[in-house]
């Protein structure tokens, strides 16, 4: 068994069985609150079935996810209802989802809009521009190029089908470098300039901002006040959980979703794994490459 295949199904057992010990806990706390669970937000990467490739949903998983938010009695909006929630206080309705794709693979055209168009579900994009129309590979899959494991990033062309098939294009930066590793000034750059190449080719203001990587580990305050400088509305996080009203709208957190099964799927929308956030944190961050390294599943 491959090192990623092994990951990911201790992966799935260790989400399942805390979301099963922590799901009736889960279910009567939020009761009590009336449930402060304003908004979840998915976060994908890849879309397609090329085996030992990380990071990716295969096809027909994603499907099946998609086609469980309704049966477990969510509704997907799109980016200008979290806009107008968080900047003008507008209601989300019940159960809100956000469905959102890191990285701008071209199987996401591919493979990922056919199912949300079958479903009507809107979808925002978070696109880094070096890696636009460009052959090379984002730096965490050089290491797959050597196995024969090629992921192409989209084209501008391929950039606005997608925005005119109804998935938001906003801002990945450029580089595909955690903030935190940039000088603020260089950050700054990557911040402004983005937006502002993204506005020019799509004709429309960009108003979002998703941190690479987006651990607690990869970005720092002083990139939230970059944003707000740059004109940004929100900022998207890869920290664990749910977001309530009153969540830091530049900071808002989003699950990343695996090759979940329905069981644990609905658990960690539900919020019963939401202790899992603890992995993003700087002290998590540096465990995670600890345990990576150890499985040989280390990567950019």
């Amino acid at each position: 068994m491959r090192a990623e295949r092994a990951k990911q199904l201790l992966k799935n057992a260790v989400y399942r069985t805390i979301g099963e010990m922590s799901t009736t806990f889960t279910h009567s706390l939020g009761a009590a609150n009336g449930d402060a669970r304003t908004l979840r937000v998915l976060m994908y990467h890849k879309v397609n079935d090329q085996l030992e490739n990380p990071v990716t949903v295969p096809t027909g998983r994603f499907a099946e996810q998609m086609g469980l938010l309704a049966e477990f009695g969510y509704t997907v909006v799109g980016l200008e209802a979290v806009l107008a929630h968080y900047v003008d206080g507008a209601e989300l309705p019940p159960k809100a989802v956000l469905i959102t794709f890191d990285d701008g693979y071209r199987d996401n055209l591919e493979n990922a809009l056919p199912t949300l168009q079958k479903h009507g579900y809107p979808a925002v994009l978070f696109a880094p521009l070096g890696y636009v129309g460009d052959r090379r590979p984002l730096p965490h899959d050089e290491h797959l190029v050597q196995r024969g494991i090629v992921n192409r990033t989209l084209d501008w062309g391929e950039l606005r089908e997608l925005e005119q098939a109804g998935v938001r294009i906003e801002s990945h930066g450029i580089s595909h470098r955690p903030l935190a590793e940039l000088e603020i000034d260089e950050s700054a750059r990557e911040i402004a300039i983005s937006k502002l190449r993204l506005e020019e080719a799509l004709g429309r203001p960009v108003r979002a901002f998703a941190y690479v990587k987006g651990s607690e580990a990869h970005y720092r305050p002083v990139h939230l006040s970059l944003l707000r400088q740059a004109g940004y509305d929100l900022g998207f996080t890869s920290v664990s959980g749910a977001n309530g009203a009153d969540s830091d709208r530049f900071r808002l957190r989003r699950y990343n979703v695996e090759p979940y099964p329905p069981r644990t799927f609905e658990l960690v929308l539900a919020g019963a794994c939401d202790l899992i956030s603890l992995k993003d944190t700087v002290a998590g961050t540096h465990a995670r490459r600890a345990l990576n390294a150890a499985l040989g599943t280390s990567s950019k």
